[in-house]
């Protein structure tokens, strides 16, 4: 049996793969090293979740969720003509969409908003390359 974080991921990870963002590779869960990655790529995972119980009762409580939902696209620039900013913005606008087309991952879960978008670009000697994070609060209800 799958818990619903993962079966929530999992959602979002299909939604991920399906859409604009497809050039790139979706990945479930942080990678220790980037170290050989081909670029672009996508890590998907959950790092925080609030829970707030609604019903206070032996058995079967609702919980209500809020799971923060991170979506790294990293890539690196493709040439000294290209500006990395700008295959951040396209990257950015297609995982937002697609993200948002259906809010409820088909049903999987409540809801889910984008509440924070944060650039990081490393310079280095030989390429720039970096990160577009995407945090993204999904909400769910849960009974146990």
């Amino acid at each position: 049996m799958s818990s619903t974080r993962t079966d929530l991921r999992t959602a979002a990870a299909v939604v991920l793969v399906n859409s604009a963002v497809a050039g790139s590779r979706v990945i479930q869960g942080r990678a220790n090293t980037l170290d050989g990655t081909v670029f672009p790529v996508v890590y998907l995972y959950a790092v925080r979740e609030q829970i707030e119980t609604q019903t206070i009762r032996p058995t079967n409580r609702e919980q209500y969720r809020r799971l923060e939902l991170i979506v790294d696209y990293y890539d690196v620039q493709t040439s000294t003509s290209t500006v990395i900013d700008n295959q951040f913005d396209t990257a950015s606008a297609a995982i937002e969409v697609a993200m948002m087309a259906d809010p409820t991952f088909g049903g999987v879960v409540s809801d889910c908003l984008l509440t924070n978008v944060e650039y990081v670009i490393e310079p280095d000697e030989d390429k720039r390359w970096g990160c577009a994070r995407h945090t993204f609060q999904v909400i769910y209800i849960t009974r146990n």
